[in-house]
């Protein structure tokens, strides 16, 4: 700011002609459509061939409009898949309650919980079910966000079958 260069300017020319160039792109909601956020949760457990650290992804939609996604190899190797799924499904949670707050400020509040759609039965029930269990002392941090924002209806656990999770385009390779 203090000495701006050409360059400088250059930069704002090309930010000036990009939202010129894409005013008429952008996400559309026509009238009347939902404005539910929904959420879409899966891993692949070991899916890397060199590493075995899972894959985790996840979908969030406004309605039938994706808003955010991401797929990510996770840190660490997991001898659990039911710890890889809710691990995946720890930070989708925390996704959610953001978009939620986001979504709110905005002017769209959400009235029912969010569904964060996920495969993994295990995960689903761990998540259900507030009795701590010595064995599950690993994720006990993840379990307890988790456990808040089932119980205070900020988000339901519906299971989705395998075959129609929407996902599975970020975790999984395909095939030839």
């Amino acid at each position: 700011m203090q000495f701006p260069r050409h360059l400088h300017l250059s930069a704002i020319h090309h930010i000036i002609k990009y939202l010129f160039g894409t005013s008429s792109r952008g996400l559309f909601f026509p009238t009347g459509a939902s404005t539910q956020l929904q959420a879409y949760n899966d891993f692949d457990w070991a899916g890397c061939p060199d590493t075995r650290k899972p894959a985790s992804g996840w979908c969030k939609f406004l309605g039938e409009a994706p808003i955010s996604w991401k797929c990510k190899k996770q840190d660490s190797v997991s001898k659990s898949s039911t710890k890889a799924e809710y691990h995946t499904m720890s930070i989708a949670c925390f996704e959610i309650i953001w978009l939620r707050g986001l979504l709110l400020e905005l002017g769209f509040s959400q009235a029912k919980p969010t569904a964060l759609h996920a495969d993994n039965t295990s995960a689903i029930q761990i998540a259900k079910n507030p009795i701590y269990h010595e064995r599950m002392k690993h994720i006990e941090v993840d379990c307890h966000s988790i456990w808040e924002a089932y119980d205070h209806r900020i988000i339901t656990l519906p299971r989705v079958s395998t075959s129609v999770q929407l996902t599975d385009i970020l975790t999984k390779s395909l095939t030839r």
